[in-house]
């Protein structure tokens, strides 16, 4: 088994879902990284404004306010973060370019900014898009990335 990368970035959906549901493989991603363990993981989490807006708007939809501050909490209090700021004009020339979805630009730019060597997410259209188009990191499924490095 190869050693996991060393930074690291986590889709939204990495964390609504390893919240929903602990047996997941994002459950067992958010354990290795730390989240609600006594000891921050052995991974840099990386993130920024836009993913934690993101997390919030969600997380109030499917559940409310409460369950998004818990998973904001749980990410400043038990993870390794590696916060980076977004330049607005960055994300909207992004954005006008068409390169990724839209609603997915602020969720790259962070990895990108925070020189992740590996993405996650569930969303298997954004992560085939991103390692066709950039080969800036790896890209993975939570399942992929269980079965590569934490198995």
């Amino acid at each position: 088994m190869p050693n996991p990368p060393q930074r690291v970035f986590l889709d939204t959906n990495v964390y609504l879902i390893g919240m929903a549901y602990p047996e997941g493989p994002e459950a067992e991603i958010l354990r290795w990284a730390g989240f609600g363990q006594d000891e921050p993981g052995p991974v840099e989490i990386i993130a920024s404004e836009e993913m934690f807006e993101q997390i919030r708007r969600v997380a109030r939809r499917l559940r409310s306010k409460d369950w998004a501050g818990e998973i904001l909490g749980h990410i400043w209090q038990d993870l390794q973060v590696r916060y980076v700021l977004l330049e607005p004009g960055v994300i909207a020339s992004l954005e006008a370019s068409r390169f990724i979805p839209r609603e997915d630009t602020g969720v790259y730019l962070t990895a990108r900014e925070g020189q992740a060597q590996c993405f996650i997410s569930s969303n298997r259209e954004l992560i085939t898009i991103l390692a066709q188009k950039t080969g800036e990191f790896e890209c993975l499924t939570p399942s992929k990335f269980v079965e590569k490095y934490l198995r």
